[in-house]
C-alpha cells in the first residue's frame, strides 16, 4: 500500500479540536515535522519560515480535525469471519470459529488484515492493540499501510509450555520491532485466566512490565468466568491476575463486564488501562456491566475497543464511541458519562494502552496522528461549532474520514481511494477463495498458540493458535 512522504504535513483547518476536553479552536494551522507535532497556531501565524514547503492541506469548510483515535482491542484479521454465525449461541458460535481459524494460512491472515486496516483509517483510527493468530502477517499489513500496530502471538490451549511461549513472545517482540518499528510494536498477548497456564501469565506479566510493552489480557468478560474463578481459585479474576503481579502500568485489562468495585480500584491503583468493547459485549449477550464512570472517577485509564469484526461487526471506533456513551446511560439511567468522556477514552485511554506517550493530541512535541473527518454528510448537519464532540461521538461513522495523517506522513485521503480500492479488491479475492474452499464445520476444541510452545496441540493454520482470540469468548 502506498503511504504518504515524509515531508513537513501543514493542515489548514476552520476548525480544530486538539484533545477532548481543549474546546474547539477556529482558524487555526498544525504543522507536523519530524513525526510530531511541532505548531499548533492561529491562521498565518507562529508558523516558522519555510512551513509551507511542505505538504499543505485545505481541510475545507465543512471538516474538522481531531486526534486520531485508537484502537485498543481487536482481532484485525477477523473480518474474514464479519457474519459468520452471527445468530447462534456463544459456545456453537466458537466451535465455528476454531474449525475455520484452525485452517488459516499466513496469506489469508496478510490480506484479512489488510482489509481490516483500511476500515480502521475510514473511521479516523490509526492504531490498534491486536490479538490474533500469525502477527507477523497483521504486522506487514500494518507496516505497509502506514498504521500504528501492538501485536505479538496470543499464548493459550492446553498443550502450551508457559515457558517456550513467553520466550517465543519475546523474540516476536524484538524482531518486530527490529524490522516494522516504531509505528509497529511488540505486545504480550495472554488470552486469558481460563484459556492460558496461571505460570504464563506470571511470566509475561514480568516480561511485560521490565520491557515496557502491553500485557493484553481478556479478564471478567463472563460470568462463568467470574465463578470459575472464585471456585477454583477463592478470588475473583483481576484479583487472581494481581496474584501473579499482572495488574501493573502496561496492563491492558479487555471487556471488565463483571469486575467488583474493590477490583476497580485494585486496577486504578496500579496504573493499568481498562478497555471497554460495547458491541461485543452486547452481541454476544456476555451480560455485565463495564464501570467506566467508577474506573474514571477513581483515576483509572479507560479505552475502547471494538473487538474483532466476528463479534461486533464492525471496526468502526467512531460508533463505538456512541455505543459507550449510550451502553452507560442505559445502567446507570442517568448521563453522568458523556460524549467527552468516550472521545478521550478513544484518543488519549487507546494511546496509553498502546504505549504511545503523548497520543490522543493535537500539541506541540505530540505525536502526528491526526485525522480530518468530513461533516458533509446531511446526517452530521448542522455542523455548527458548539455541536462538533457530540456530532463526533453520536453521528459520526466510519466513512467521515477525509484524511488520516500517522507520524505527519497521509496515509488515508481522497486521492489515495483508487489505490485503496484496488487492493481492497486484490485481497476480498483471496478470502473469499479461502472461505469457499474451506466451507462450514465444527470444532469443539479452541487452538493452541504459540507455534513453537505447543505440545502436541492443534491449532491455527499450522497446528498453532492464537485462540481465535475471540475464543472463549474474545
Amino acid at each position: 500500500m502506498r503511504r504518504g512522504s515524509g515531508e513537513p504535513l501543514l493542515l489548514r483547518c476552520r476548525w480544530l479540536i486538539p484533545c477532548a476536553r481543549c474546546g474547539v479552536l477556529e482558524d487555526v494551522d498544525v504543522l507536523v515535522e519530524d513525526g510530531v507535532v511541532r505548531v499548533v497556531a492561529s491562521r498565518g501565524s507562529g508558523l516558522p519560515s519555510g512551513a509551507f514547503s511542505g505538504h499543505v492541506v485545505d481541510c475545507g469548510r465543512r471538516r474538522v480535525g481531531v486526534p486520531c483515535l485508537y484502537n485498543a482491542h481487536t482481532h484485525a484479521a477477523m473480518v474474514l469471519l464479519r457474519g459468520y454465525y452471527d445468530d447462534s449461541e456463544l459456545f456453537e458460535w466458537l466451535s465455528r470459529m476454531w474449525f475455520v481459524e484452525k485452517r488459516l494460512t499466513p496469506e489469508v491472515v496478510y490480506h484479512a488484515s489488510r482489509i481490516a486496516v483500511v476500515e480502521m483509517l475510514s473511521s479516523a483510527t490509526c492504531g490498534f492493540l491486536d490479538m490474533y493468530f500469525m502477527p507477523w502477517e497483521t504486522a506487514r499489513a500494518a507496516w505497509e499501510a502506514g498504521v500504528r500496530a501492538g501485536l505479538g502471538p496470543v499464548i493459550m490451549g492446553r498443550g502450551v509450555d508457559p515457558w517456550r511461549a513467553v520466550e517465543e513472545a519475546s523474540r516476536f517482540v524484538e524482531a518486530v520491532e527490529a524490522r516494522y518499528g516504531p509505528l509497529v510494536r511488540g505486545v504480550y498477548n495472554v488470552h486469558s485466566i481460563y484459556a492460558a497456564p496461571l505460570e504464563a501469565v506470571r511470566l509475561a506479566a514480568g516480561e511485560a512490565a521490565s520491557r515496557g510493552r502491553p500485557l493484553h489480557i481478556h479478564v471478567s468478560e463472563t460470568r462463568r468466568e467470574v465463578y470459575e474463578a472464585k471456585k477454583r481459585y477463592g478470588v475473583f479474576p483481576l484479583e487472581l491476575l494481581d496474584r501473579l503481579g499482572a495488574v501493573h502500568g502496561w496492563s491492558v485489562l479487555v471487556h471488565g463486564g463483571w469486575l467488583a468495585s474493590w477490583e476497580v480500584e485494585l486496577a486504578a491503583r496500579r496504573g493499568a488501562t481498562l478497555v471497554h468493547c460495547p458491541a461485543s459485549n452486547m452481541k454476544l449477550a456476555t451480560a455485565g456491566h463495564f464501570p467506566l464512570y467508577e474506573a474514571r472517577r477513581l483515576g483509572a485509564n479507560v479505552a475502547i475497543g471494538t473487538d474483532g469484526a466476528a463479534s461486533n461487526n464492525t471496526l468502526d471506533m467512531l460508533r463505538e464511541m456512541r455505543l459507550a456513551v449510550l451502553l452507560q446511560r442505559h445502567s446507570y439511567w442517568d448521563t453522568r458519562v458523556a460524549a467527552v468522556d468516550a472521545f478521550e477514552a478513544a484518543t488519549v485511554g487507546g494511546a496509553r494502552a498502546l504505549g504511545l506517550e503523548g497520543g490522543g493530541r493535537l500539541e506541540p512535541g505530540a505525536p502526528g496522528d491526526v485525522a480530518v473527518l468530513g461533516l458533509e454528510r446531511p446526517g452530521l448537519w448542522p455542523p455548527r461549532r458548539g455541536r462538533l464532540v457530540s456530532h463526533i461521538v453520536y453521528s459520526a461513522a466510519a466513512g467521515d474520514a477525509w484524511l488520516v495523517a500517522v507520524a505527519g506522513r497521509v496515509v488515508y485521503a481522497p486521492w489515495m481511494r483508487e489505490e485503496l480500492e484496488r487492493l481492497l479488491e486484490e485481497s476480498l479475492g483471496v478470502v473469499e477463495g479461502f472461505l469457499e474452499e474451506v466451507g462450514e464445520g465444527v470444532d469443539p476444541e479452541p487452538p493452541c498458540s504459540p507455534p513453537g510452545a505447543c505440545l502436541g496441540g492443534s491449532g491455527a493454520g499450522e497446528g498453532v493458535a492464537d485462540g481465535g482470540a475471540e475464543g472463549q469468548p474474545g
